[in-house]
């Protein structure tokens, strides 16, 4: 078996463990057990859990990436779909979200990336909703440091959200993160046009490429 290839197994069995429970609870052991491979074997291609986490990092990094290559028109739709490919990547890494604050405390290389990513993505969002007022679904009168705020205030929602629901909701499905997206259409909705207001997407099921996506039990 190739390095790559066993990489990809120990990170594919850390992550699902992880999601399961958390890293705190997941000894290098039962990540070896999961990818069928020696406990040396882990270690040669991971010291520790802090090296597995940050290259599930390089994972999520990876898939943010694509989407600063491939930025949507500002549309009412690729907003709901922003939302959803959001709530879809922090759903299938949740344990790092759910960690958040200990993970970066823990590693400062992490959290240097981390931020930097997001500091990305903000900007991003940032000229999405900025050419979405251009277009007449936002007022015009909107300052640069009001949708900078608005945007810094859905950017809580769509990271926490699950965390929040899990608390009492056994079941996380599609469902749940359109429960999450009209949280954030309804931020936005006293800056909408009548034209932004009456283009809203009441649903997010159309845009899901997989149907099995959300429907997970929470562990």
């Amino acid at each position: 078996m190739g390095t790559r290839e066993t990489k990809s197994r120990i990170l594919d069995a850390a992550l699902e463990l992880f999601n399961t429970s958390s890293t705190s609870d997941i000894s290098a052991n039962r990540v070896a057990e999961a990818a069928g491979i020696s406990r040396g074997n882990l270690h040669y291609h991971y010291a520790s859990k802090e090296e597995i986490v940050l290259d599930l990092w390089n994972r999520i990094e990876a898939e943010m990436g694509e989407w600063s290559k491939n930025p949507m028109s500002p549309t009412l739709e690729n907003m709901a779909l922003m939302a959803l490919r959001q709530f879809r990547l922090i759903w299938r890494y949740r344990f790092f979200y759910q960690e958040l604050n200990v993970l970066l405390e823990r590693d400062t290389e992490l959290r240097y990336r981390f931020t930097r990513a997001r500091q990305k993505r903000m900007e991003d969002v940032f000229v999405f909703f900025r050419q979405l007022a251009n277009a007449g679904f936002l007022r015009s009168d909107l300052s640069d440091r009001q949708l900078r705020r608005l945007i810094k205030i859905s950017w809580l929602v769509s990271d926490f959200w699950l965390s929040f629901v899990r608390v009492e909701d056994e079941v996380i499905d599609i469902g749940t993160m359109e429960d999450g997206f009209k949280l954030i259409v309804q931020l936005f909705e006293p800056v909408m046009t009548d034209r932004g207001k009456r283009g809203i997407p009441l649903s997010l099921r159309a845009f899901s490429l997989d149907p099995t996506d959300f429907t997970q039990r929470s562990a």
